[in-house]
């Protein structure tokens, strides 16, 4: 099932245009594992997670691995190219694959890399509405500008982030700081 959806205006990313934040692999392994850790006990306890495909697939998988969950993955597009520094246009592609199950038990974790507005979280939780599932989101990056969401995350930024499972960036980048702990709203 494929479903676009539109988040009201509000949501808007803020860039600095300094330079983007280009995190290390084992930052963004580290920053996942600090999420799959903050959710262990939580009620109802997280009985899957869905990755938001692409950017969320990696670490939807460390946090999935960490709590030894079901994963699954679902497609959504909110930016149409991958071009440095654009804005959200609050227009969400949401692709639902076959296999996913029809009811969940529990809290689903939904993951992604970043939350930049938090129109794809706001149109995935859409999809997945009438499953049974308690939603919690969860991203590595919220962007200043993020307007819903997500419930939790490690680092704040300000610009663009170029992740390592990303085409690379030739020109000027900053680092991120080495993750220590999750923020919660």
């Amino acid at each position: 099932m494929t479903d676009t959806a539109q988040q009201p205006a509000g949501g808007q990313r803020l860039f600095a245009r300094t330079a983007p934040y280009v995190p290390t692999l084992y930052q963004c392994y580290a920053a996942a594992r600090l999420i799959a850790e903050s959710v262990v006990g939580c009620e109802p306890p997280v009985t899957a997670v869905v990755g938001i495909a692409n950017g969320g697939t990696r670490p939807a998988t460390v946090i999935a691995d960490y709590l030894k969950v079901p994963l699954h993955l679902i497609i959504a597009r909110h930016n149409p190219t991958d071009e440095l520094w654009q804005q959200a246009t609050g227009d969400v592609t949401v692709t639902l694959p076959g296999g996913l199950p029809r009811q969940f038990d529990g809290t689903v974790l939904l993951v992604d890399d970043i939350a930049g507005s938090g129109a794809t979280f706001t149109a995935v939780s859409r999809a997945l509405l009438g499953t049974g599932a308690v939603l919690k989101t969860a991203a590595l990056c919220r962007n200043a500008g993020c307007a819903e969401g997500p419930d939790r995350w490690v680092w704040d930024v300000d610009d663009w982030v170029v992740f390592p499972w990303e085409a690379t960036h030739s020109g000027e980048t900053r680092q991120l700081p080495v993750p220590k702990e999750v923020a919660t709203r």
